[in-house]
This record gives structure tokens, C-alpha cells and sequence, in this order.
């Protein structure tokens, strides 16, 4: 589960595609309209939630996740070696209300602090529904999913399923780009999370009706993305 932070790497391969007018100017009495942004970052560097030194580390090495050993001190990602491909669609119904759909996957590999390697997969689905009347009330679903392995070992798996709602008084705006500096985990502004702490809903930044679909392992202090 990410905030926010940028990523850069030696090879990027994006490209930007509109396949209809700038959909800010789209109005309700316009036929739908779609926009599709895709991203590629191979051997990029993907900072961690969990920075070095101490990285993805058990409270005993002085980290947060319980399900890292101790023995395998700070696990870090490996400079310049994960990949990164996202694609976010937008579509703007003739009504003007808004659905807005985010996919990623990163992987790469890392190493813990006695120089064993590692490989991590991350996913994430985003589905963003935002009305046309104002203050907008946002209808979110996003699933998350990191796993860690150790070989043919899987070390770690932690996620979520989760659907909430939140407020948006001046509505949903996107914030993509294809620079190869993208330092919103989540190109839609605002966006609120569903929990800050993992138990409650968020009621300070306005969150109702927080559905647990699923809930796997602590991925507040284990997902380090």
C-alpha cells in the first residue's frame, strides 16, 4: 500500500495516449469519452515505504513487519532491477459522472543484510467511480497484493480487498505523466485511503462505509509500496 514516491530508472518506455478531446472539457451532453495513460519502467529503481537502512525489517532489527525473520536483518530493494508497468483509464460517461480505473505491477528483486537475494511481486487494482453533482462522493474499491520470496520459498504474502467512499468537494482531478519521476503512487487528486491505522475507517479525511473484503496478513507494516 503506497502514498506516494517517485521513480527513476535507465530504461523508460512510456507512452501518453488520448483517444478523445481533454477530457476536463467534456461536458455532460458529450458522448462518452476515454482516455488511457500507460506506463513501462524496466531496471528502474523503486524506492521502498521502508527506506535503507533499515528497510523491510522484523521490530527486533528495528522495522514494523513481524513476519520478516530476525536473522535476515533489513531487506532492500535491489538498485536499478525492478519493473514497473501501470495503465490508468478514465472515462467520462455522457451523464459527467466518471469511472476511473488504475492497474499496476512491480517486481523485481532484493537482498537482505547477509546478502541473500529475494524477488517481490506487487499488484494493486484501483476503481474509482466519481458522480457529476458536487461535492462529489467518491465510490473506491482497490486491491493490493505484495509478495516476497526466497528461492522457491514464499517468505511473505500480504493485502487487501477493500471498498469505502470518500469526499471529493471539488471533484476528481489526474495528475499523469510519463517523465519518469512519477511521485503520486496514485494519479487521482484527492485520493483518500480507506484506513490510517488498519482497524478504523479514515472519518478525519470524511471515509464512510469501509467494507473488509479481505484482509490478508499486516500489510500496513509489511507492504513496503
Amino acid at each position: 500500500m503506497r502514498t506516494s514516491w517517485p521513480i527513476m530508472g535507465p530504461v523508460l518506455l512510456g507512452c501518453l495516449l488520448f483517444l478523445s478531446l481533454d477530457p476536463s472539457a467534456v461536458t455532460a451532453s458529450d458522448n462518452t469519452s476515454r482516455l488511457t495513460e500507460t506506463l513501462h519502467v524496466e531496471n528502474g529503481t523503486v524506492p521502498w515505504r521502508f527506506p535503507p537502512p533499515v528497510g523491510l525489517a522484523n521490530p527486533a532489527n528495528g522495522g514494523a513487519c513481524q513476519a520478516i525473520p530476525v536473522g535476515a536483518g533489513a531487506i532492500n530493494p535491489v538498485d536499478n532491477r525492478s519493473d514497473r508497468a501501470r495503465e490508468v483509464t478514465r472515462e467520462v460517461l455522457a451523464d459527467g459522472s466518471q469511472v476511473i480505473v488504475h492497474d499496476e505491477r512491480i517486481t523485481g528483486p532484493a537482498r537482505d543484510s547477509n546478502g541473500d537475494l529475494y524477488h517481490f511481486v506487487y499488484t494493486a487494482r484501483l476503481v474509482v467511480n466519481v458522480p457529476a453533482e458536487l461535492p462529489a462522493i467518491v465510490r473506491t474499491r482497490m486491491t493490493d497484493s505484495f509478495r516476497l520470496k526466497k528461492g522457491q520459498e514464499i517468505l511473505m504474502t500480504v493485502g487487501f480487498d477493500y471498498r469505502w467512499r470518500y469526499p471529493a468537494p471539488n471533484g476528481i482531478t489526474l495528475t499523469l505523466g510519463s517523465d519518469g519521476i512519477l511521485r503520486d503512487a496514485f494519479p487521482i487528486a484527492p485520493f483518500v485511503f480507506a484506513t490510517a491505522d488498519g482497524i478504523h475507517p479514515d472519518t478525519a479525511n470524511g471515509v464512510t462505509h469501509w467494507q473488509q473484503l479481505r484482509t490478508q496478513g499486516d500489510f500496513l507494516n509489511c507492504d513496503p509500496l
